[in-house]
């Protein structure tokens, strides 16, 4: 399974719907299917309701095709997803539900490393931050990554698992990428 898939899932039920949507379009396959049904459930959380219930019919009938033997349980959101298609404002009342992933829910303390570097750009970019410096952090988590966890690798846990605590996690993060960005140039300076 894609990292991606399970990271998204892992948002998808902890409502963290654009952010899902957005790692599942990077998924590519099985990930764009996902996807469509995300945009759907994100647009009209916004209210905006235009074209929910062919989005949403269409995304059912996308999902219909979806292969069971990728462990993602998907019959409950497509029943969800058929709802929409008849009352667009279901989603205003109802939450969607969970999806499965071999059986079982994926909570976002769930996921591990790469899972959390895979979904901490997008779920930052929902909340209203900068994606790209947050991708930069993801990018030194990983070059920073020798076998055991580093600054950017627990605020990226931070950002993607504790709403709460996200603002500051996200603020000191883009701090962290700003300080190794000018450490980098004044190296660079200094050799350069």
């Amino acid at each position: 399974m894609h990292e991606g898939v399970r990271a998204g899932i892992a948002a998808f039920d902890a409502g963290e719907y654009a952010a899902a949507r957005d790692v599942w379009r990077d998924a590519n396959e099985p990930g764009e299917q996902l996807a469509d049904a995300a945009s759907v459930i994100v647009r009209g959380r916004a209210g905006s309701f235009d074209r929910v219930a062919a989005d949403a019919r269409a995304a059912s009938e996308t999902l219909s095709e979806f292969d069971v033997k990728r462990g993602v349980g998907v019959a409950a959101l497509r029943d969800y997803l058929d709802t929409v298609a008849a009352d667009p404002e279901v989603i205003a009342r109802r939450r969607p539900p969970a999806i499965a992933l071999d059986g079982g829910p994926v909570a976002l303390d769930d996921l591990d490393v790469d899972g959390v570097l895979t979904l901490a750009p997008a779920v930052a970019a929902a909340a209203g931050g900068d994606r790209a410096r947050v991708e930069q952090a993801v990018e030194y988590a990983r070059s920073d990554l020798d076998g055991e966890a580093n600054a950017f690798v627990a605020l990226c846990y931070d950002v993607v698992t504790d709403p709460e605590a996200r603002p500051v996690a996200y603020q000191r993060l883009v701090e962290r990428v700003e300080r190794r960005e000018a450490r980098e140039a004044d190296v660079e300076g200094l050799f350069g």
